[in-house]
């Protein structure tokens, strides 16, 4: 059975931080750890955090940025795999088990975990809120660079820990997602995608990406690719 690096990922989200926890501690796989990363809350997340015992706690004391997030947790993991696991109960961890088996059947590197099954959940998407717009643009336009087949580059992902954390990180903040899929298909590693659960947050206020992020994102997208 190959070890899963559950990355908790935190950044002021006293609401939901717990269950987060919890739902990876309850989580039917034995062979697991969990690493728990705050980017410097100010919400009372870290409090909540201090809560759980016998888990590699980082509580930073300024925000580095997401993508600063997840390459500390890939340095960190022990894991054959890092599973990223925010803490906003957006995604079912269970799907990170289902990553796995596909990665190991089909020698990937990386799996993505797709928000969008259907096409009328698109549209359904974008009258709900504009903000979704970057999802569909930017994975078409990976799509395009890249000839992939893609359907969301955005949602959930299952990394391979000792070959991903020697991928360089062109960007820590809002761009770091974007950038880090463009690095990944142009340096050519194996890439696969599933479908996932996914339950949205009810107040899409609260979300720490915003529409106008779409253009880092396809700021660092170019990027990438040209240099």
């Amino acid at each position: 059975m190959k070890k899963i690096t559950f990355l908790i990922t935190v950044y002021n989200e006293c609401l939901t931080v717990k269950d987060a926890i919890q739902e990876i501690l309850s989580l039917k796989y034995e062979n697991k750890e969990i690493i728990i990363i705050d980017n410097a809350s100010i919400d009372g997340s870290q409090e909540i955090i201090k809560q759980f015992k016998n888990i590699n706690l980082v509580l930073r004391e300024k925000n580095l940025g997401y993508g600063s997030t997840v390459m500390e947790g890939l340095n960190l993991a022990t894991g054959d795999y890092l599973y990223v696991h925010n803490s906003d109960l957006e995604y079912d961890p269970l799907n990170a088990i289902e990553m796995l088996m596909l990665a190991e059947r089909e020698n990937l590197d990386v799996v993505f975990g797709s928000r969008l099954k259907k096409r009328y959940e698109l549209i359904k998407n974008l009258k709900s809120n504009p903000a979704f717009l970057a999802t569909y643009l930017t994975t078409f336009l990976i799509n395009v660079l890249y000839k992939k087949k893609f359907t969301d580059i955005i949602g959930s992902k299952l990394y391979k820990t000792d070959k991903i954390k020697k991928v360089k990180a062109d960007f820590l903040h809002e761009g770091f997602d974007f950038g880090f899929v463009s690095r990944l298909c142009k340096e050519k590693y194996n890439i696969g995608e599933i479908f996932v659960n996914y339950k949205p947050r009810e107040n899409f206020s609260d979300k720490k990406i915003k529409w106008y992020h779409m253009f880092v994102a396809l700021f660092a997208i170019f990027k990438v690719k040209i240099l």
